[in-house]
């Protein structure tokens, strides 16, 4: 059961719930909603945790990076740093082994870094999917859910390339009540990802420049 709710948590998280291709997964989402609430209850009575198998969040010495650290996945070909004071809850952050869920948490906050990917079918239109999402943030932005939306390329034209958008999400319309800086992309082999900095709106603010410059330190190699 405790592995259905942290899966359930982990697609709410990632946005896959928002993507026009995926509209079936909306059934899960209220899924997720029932399971919040649940374990709202239950908060007066446990801990605060990060993730399945995590210590508290309010330890703020076991696994925890005394200077940033830059990983190169292997497997996708892209690296990112890691700031100090962020521990490894989940994944192989070096890519030496097919997982596509790698998961920071930064401790004493609710703050963390997500990395997901997964391939799509080689006839997948990644471009017409990436521009049917952008124009769909931009209306979504116009009404309250998003405080910045822009189309985020890298590594040039063609198949080498990687295309996506980046969107950060209001307080007030956050996802599942946290808010959320995501860079969603795709590379030439039709691998769809998701990087996701995100944390609850109290923490939102203090911690919004670091989550963005983890973010913004994402480099595909090609």
């Amino acid at each position: 059961m405790r592995k259905l709710i942290w899966t359930m948590g982990i697609l709410g998280l990632l946005g896959l719930l928002t993507l026009p291709c995926w509209a079936q997964w909306g059934a899960i989402r209220s899924g997720v909603d029932a399971v919040r609430r649940g374990q709202e209850g239950q908060k007066q009575s446990q801990p605060t945790m990060a993730y399945e198998g995590s210590v508290s969040m309010q330890d703020t010495k076991t696994g925890v990076s005394t200077a940033p650290v830059t990983y190169n996945n292997k497997v996708r070909n892209f690296s990112y740093t890691i700031p100090a004071g962020w521990r490894l809850e989940r994944g192989d952050p070096t890519g030496n082994a097919e997982r596509t869920n790698i998961i920071f948490m930064k401790p004493g906050t609710t703050c963390g870094f997500n990395i997901h990917w997964t391939q799509m079918v080689p006839s997948f239109p990644r471009q017409a999917s990436v521009d049917a999402s952008y124009k769909q943030a931009m209306e979504e932005k116009s009404i309250g859910k998003y405080l910045s939306v822009k189309r985020r390329n890298q590594g040039g034209k063609g198949k080498r390339g990687i295309i996506g958008w980046e969107t950060i999400e209001t307080a007030e319309k956050g996802s599942g009540g946290f808010q959320r800086i995501q860079w969603q992309c795709y590379d030439g082999q039709n691998y769809m990802y998701s990087f996701m900095a995100h944390s609850e709106p109290k923490d939102f603010n203090a911690n919004r420049a670091e989550m963005q410059r983890l973010i913004d330190s994402i480099r595909f190699q090609r």
